[in-house]
């Protein structure tokens, strides 16, 4: 299927993601930092990003512009559990292809990943 990053700094939400996408056929790596995802993005491209907001240091924000600042093919899914109209616009203003709130069922990121697949 399709090679994915997934950046969350919670464990077993970082976990679950994974799981249920490798579940779905997709390769997945996992990483817990924003600097990991940048480091990850520039050694290997990617079909779908899903980076959490709120990380330590590097937030979501600044994966979302380095990863489509290498590759502007590369479809980025931000969630987060603190949003906001201002943020959502913000994200979406830089590329996002998709914005999501938590929590949210696991079937909305399926779908979301497959949308993100399917746009060219």
């Amino acid at each position: 299927m399709a090679r994915l990053l997934v950046v969350e700094d919670d464990h077993l939400m970082r976990w679950s993601l994974e799981t249920t996408l490798e579940k779905d056929g997709h390769t997945v790596d996992a990483v817990a930092s924003g600097e990991a995802a940048i480091a990850a993005a520039m050694d290997d491209d990617y079909h779908v990003v899903i980076t959490d907001y709120m990380l330590p240091k590097t937030d979501g924000l600044q994966v979302l512009w380095r990863v489509k600042a290498r590759n502007p093919q590369t479809q980025v899914i931000v969630m987060t559990g603190v949003a906001t109209p201002e943020l959502e616009k913000r994200a979406r203003d830089m590329g996002a292809f998709q914005f999501l709130e938590k929590p949210f069922p696991l079937s909305v990121l399926k779908q979301a990943v497959e949308g993100a697949l399917a746009t060219p």
